[in-house]
């Protein structure tokens, strides 16, 4: 009997990890992504900062450019950056875009295009004349309840990000035309969150808002963005924990981030993962980042206001790593970084690379190592079957003749049991199936 439990108990702790993913590389060869999204029509759109929207077929990984910008000015941080597909993109084929032009005193604006379903036409300027510079220009895009919010970076001038009069050092708020929402915090200014240096990643999840922020040689963060919220830049380092900051915080109503980062990573895109694909994942924050080239995830409180846990996924293996997207089957696409003039690119740089786990379109040859115990096997005692992987399974049980006498449906489960009782002694055949594959199991029942 020990040696059944010690069994057992091994078996159920080799499931109970967290499922190994493997990666494949979908496209290669692209010039510096900046962002990448999973589009309404199952493609991929990405930038390239050089001033290209591609679309991507994820299975083919055939590669189909769909807008060049020459006006786009790219140099070390500046170009092509943020992307954002309307939400109800079947009625309204509205893709926003943000970037520098003008090789002088660089320029941030977002321009709207139409997609005829070949192309992006017939631009709008929707927001212009926002300050920016060779570093720190934000442009992380998102949509939300019908509103456009726009990350600005501080264009390396430390006076503007408190100034709520200035465009930098913010999250700004519009209307899907350019104009200013009547609910802002102040009337005709399209601020929202101010005290920012460089916010790299924007998303919402449970209707909050989550950005990644560039701290200096210090805190890079991740903040929860409320209406008018000051984040402290360049007053606070993260959190308020000095005592000069903590002036400031409390004369300011400075909101502090739910993690920091000291030494800084270089924080870059982020999206929510609540999956049942990849069920460590679930309910956290995916982080790339730029310098650690690090995959992180961000484990969170069941409100989503705190981060309980934090891992490291992959560190170092891409590269420099500047964004994701999470498709709604659950994979996992991340985009790397290394032409960017800080890299070491590779020959198949840039790639877009998919993560999933090693068991999903589990094969036959992996559904044969499923594991049966005991076999034999006694009618009055559970039986238990294993699978290689957690998935949706279907069990059909066969007596010698061929006559299907049981069957039973498992769903997300890597541990099923079956009952046995009634079955006389004898010879059964097991047939585990998972949509895709067959295995075919022989149990002795005595």
């Amino acid at each position: 009997m020990k040696s059944i439990v010690t069994l057992i108990l091994s078996v159920l702790s080799l499931f109970a990890g967290a499922q190994t993913l493997i990666q494949r590389n979908v496209a290669t060869g692209f010039d510096t992504p900046w962002e990448i999204l999973w589009g309404p029509d199952n493609h991929l759109w990405m930038t390239e900062r050089i001033g290209n929207v591609v679309r991507v077929n994820p299975q083919t990984g055939s590669v189909q450019v769909v807008l060049s910008i020459a006006e786009v000015f790219e140099g070390n941080e500046r170009g092509l950056m943020g992307m954002v597909l309307h939400p109800d993109f079947q009625t309204t084929p509205h893709v926003y875009l943000a970037y520098t032009y003008g090789s002088g005193s660089t320029t941030v604006k977002v321009v709207r295009y139409q997609w005829t379903g070949s192309q992006l036409v017939s631009p709008v300027v929707i927001i212009d004349n926002i300050t920016g510079n060779s570093t720190h220009d934000g442009c992380r895009l998102v949509i939300h309840e019908g509103k456009l919010f726009v990350t600005t970076g501080d264009a390396q001038q430390q006076d503007r990000p408190q100034n709520a009069s200035s465009r930098n050092g913010k999250i700004l708020r519009l209307n899907l035309d350019g104009t200013i929402p009547s609910d802002n915090p102040v009337s005709g200014n399209p601020y929202w969150s101010l005290g920012h240096r460089n916010p790299q990643g924007l998303v919402v999840a449970n209707a909050i808002m989550y950005s990644s922020e560039h701290g200096p040689d210090s805190d890079d963060e991740v903040n929860i963005i409320t209406k008018a919220g000051n984040y402290g830049w360049p007053n606070v380092y993260g959190f308020c924990d000095q005592q000069s900051e903590m002036t400031f915080c409390q004369q300011n109503n400075v909101k502090e981030p739910i993690r920091a980062w000291t030494p800084t990573l270089a924080v870059a895109g982020i999206d929510y993962y609540n999956n049942a694909l990849i069920p460590q994942f679930a309910n956290s924050l995916l982080m790339v980042s730029l310098k650690a080239g690090r995959l992180t995830q961000l484990k969170l409180n069941p409100a989503g206001t705190s981060v309980t846990e934090e891992k490291s996924i992959y560190s170092g293996q891409f590269g420099r790593l500047r964004d994701l997207c999470v498709a709604p089957d659950g994979r996992v696409f991340i985009v790397t970084s290394n032409k960017d003039g800080r890299g070491n690119p590779g020959p198949n740089d840039d790639r877009i690379i998919e993560l999933k786990p090693q068991g999903s379109g589990i094969s036959q040859i992996e559904l044969e190592s499923t594991l049966v115990y005991p076999n034999p096997a006694d009618s009055r005692e559970p039986f238990r079957i294993f699978f290689p992987f957690t998935g949706d399974y279907e069990l059909e049980w066969y007596d010698v003749k061929g006559s299907l006498i049981r069957k039973q449906s498992e769903k997300n489960t890597a541990l099923a049991q079956s009952d046995l009782s009634g079955m006389e002694p004898g010879v059964y055949i097991l047939k585990i199936g998972n949509g895709k594959a067959l295995a075919v199991k022989k149990i002795v029942i005595q």
